[in-house]
């Protein structure tokens, strides 16, 4: 299977023009980044008006739980563009490297050439509506995720020739942007600090790495733990008992990739739900149902509200959650080794929620990076290396169904 010239030009063409038509109409599916954007200019007037450092030194003042320094990206930028739409504007346009830069893995993980139809993959950005609502308006995770997304190139990079350290550099300054930008990314460091140890040990490059990675998360470091400007970043921690933001986070992180391991799960259905795995379902089953405590009229990820809106009750989202934990171990935990560490990623997004409060925009578009960058899993690469109509039909049947639904949420609800 091999496109025609220019169909991806033109394809992409008409996906970023209605990227445009949604940023003049003020396209917010996702609900909330509007919201949020609005929070970030009030902050800009309370606090930054004066001066940056002003803003810095007294953030835990009137603070939100968003990064000063994305903050601050915010409040450089409209002064260079004056007007806040032409900002928003820019903003949108550089967001667009998210897409390019996943583009850009694939071509290295895969060794992809001219017209191949992996290249149609990069464009599931354009039917997230987190993705859309986050780049029109100016979201502190976009703009982190651009800067991630060049590390991962970077990393890709290193991994096809590891003795550029070069490689290692760029991957470490650019994951250190995107963490001062949205600081709960740093718990992915985690693994990058795995896969250079298991590359290096303690030889001089490893040692390198952590000097670097310490050198910059210094200015972080002093900001936090020696100024104590700190109220923005730990008040919100650990509000809910550890089994419930995992449950919940399990569900959305099988929600995003559900259509690139369906068919497998099918197809060895036997090897997934036999006794044994039907044991662990049902354990899981019950340690939700004894300690999950989710009281909140918001969030909490589809199956959740689905399963508190249509049954009002939580028994088919433990049913689904459990399911979820399952499938989630079965497919990245058991295949683990010095090769592959999948298990580990799915730990880390776990993590990601520490907060306890489970919100879409957490995982979207991030897993959708991550899949066309850094995990490994057979049943991934295999989906992607061994693309075919029938996949791309199911893939974008379902972002488009997924997509329908936040539109129409918005406009009934």
């Amino acid at each position: 299977m091999k496109l025609k010239d220019n169909f991806l030009t033109i394809y992409y063409l008409l996906l970023y023009l209605t990227l445009l038509i949604g940023f003049f109409l003020g396209e917010d599916f996702a609900r909330g980044f509007k919201y949020d954007y609005q929070i970030h200019q009030n902050l800009i007037k309370d606090l930054f008006n004066e001066s940056i450092i002003y803003g810095l030194l007294n953030y835990d003042e009137n603070y939100v739980p968003h990064s000063p320094i994305f903050i601050i990206y915010i409040v450089i930028f409209q002064k260079m563009f004056v007007f806040e739409e032409i900002f928003r504007f820019i903003n949108l346009h550089i967001c667009l490297l998210i897409p390019a830069f996943s583009g850009l893995c694939l071509k290295y993980k895969f060794n992809l050439k001219k017209n191949d139809p992996i290249y149609l993959l990069p464009s599931i950005f354009f039917f997230s509506p987190y993705f859309r609502a986050g780049a029109i308006w100016t979201d502190d995770n976009i703009i982190a995720l651009i800067f991630f997304s060049i590390s991962l190139f970077y990393f890709i990079k290193y991994e096809k020739d590891k003795s550029k350290t070069r490689y290692i550099i760029f991957n470490t300054f650019f994951f250190a942007i995107s963490c001062y930008l949205r600081p709960i990314y740093c718990i992915f460091s985690i693994y990058f600090l795995v896969v250079y140890f298991i590359d290096f040990k303690l030889k001089k490059k490893f040692i390198f790495f952590i000097l670097t990675n310490l050198f910059l998360a210094f200015p972080a470091f002093y900001y936090i733990f020696i100024l104590g400007v700190d109220k923005w970043i730990f008040t919100y921690l650990f509000r809910e008992n550890i089994i419930t933001p995992i449950s919940l986070g399990s569900t959305l992180i099988f929600f995003y990739l559900f259509p690139f391991f369906i068919k497998d799960i099918l197809k060895k259905k036997n090897e997934f739900f036999n006794f044994k795995n039907l044991l662990i379902f049902g354990t899981v089953f019950i340690l939700l149902f004894f300690f999950f405590s989710y009281e909140r009229e918001y969030s909490g990820g589809i199956f959740y509200r689905l399963s508190n809106v249509v049954f009002n009750n939580n028994i088919t989202f433990f049913i689904i959650s459990s399911l979820s934990l399952l499938i989630l171990f079965l497919i990245f935990g058991k295949k683990t080794s010095f090769k592959n560490i999948d298990i580990l990623i799915i730990i880390i997004l776990f993590s990601l929620e520490i907060d306890g409060v489970v919100y879409h925009e957490t995982y979207d578009p991030l897993i959708y990076i991550l899949i066309l960058s850094l995990f490994k899993s057979e049943i991934i690469r295999k989906f992607i290396s061994e693309l075919n109509l029938n996949k791309l039909i199911l893939l974008f049947s379902y972002l488009i169904l997924f997509y329908i639904s936040s539109v129409l949420r918005t406009l009934v609800l």
